[in-house]
């Protein structure tokens, strides 16, 4: 029995020394809005960040519907981090009417702080900022719809933010 309790000491004394992992930097590019596949996506971010296994830099969509913005401040202020920078496409327009009734109702009854696309900051400005802030070999890019941003990221220019062009930024991720 001594040696059984010895053993559990010995292996809880090594648990102490293990490393926990660093959590995983995230940029999440999303096209929420016609659809709610992002919103289990983005939820799913925001469990592992709860857990210590992820950072969400920023959360980035590629449409501009109307309540697209809205609705990524309600899920980041749901979870508890409403400060996440939010950008989206401004070179954009919708390619059909967002005819998806649950944005409208989310927008409408849950708290948010950024109302409007126009508040968001232009994606590639914002992924050259947060790529720029950031280790080499660092940020993972989670995209959940179209390239539109990652696209426009690559055929982007040196910056405020970066003497690298947009390829050479991505490149050191």
């Amino acid at each position: 029995m001594r040696t059984f309790f010895l053993f559990i000491l010995l292996i809880g004394g090594l648990a102490s020394f293990i490393k926990k992992p660093d959590p995983v930097s995230i940029i999440f590019d999303t096209d929420i809005a016609p659809d709610y596949d992002d919103i289990g996506a983005l939820a799913m971010l925001h469990a592992f960040a709860d857990r210590g296994e992820a950072e969400i830099l920023a959360t980035i969509s590629c449409n501009v519907f109307k309540t697209t913005v809205p609705t990524l401040s309600v899920i980041n202020t749901y979870f508890n981090r409403p400060g996440i920078p939010i950008g989206i496409t401004k070179a954009a327009k919708p390619y059909h009417p967002c005819e998806r009734l649950y944005a409208e109702h989310i927008i409408a009854n849950y708290p948010h702080t950024v109302k409007s696309n126009d508040e968001a900051t232009d994606a590639v400005k914002l992924y050259r900022k947060m790529l720029s802030s950031q280790p080499d070999k660092s940020v993972t890019i989670v995209t959940v719809g179209f390239f539109t941003n990652l696209a426009n990221l690559l055929d982007s220019s040196p910056d405020e933010y970066s003497s690298f062009s947009g390829q050479q930024l991505v490149a050191r991720f």
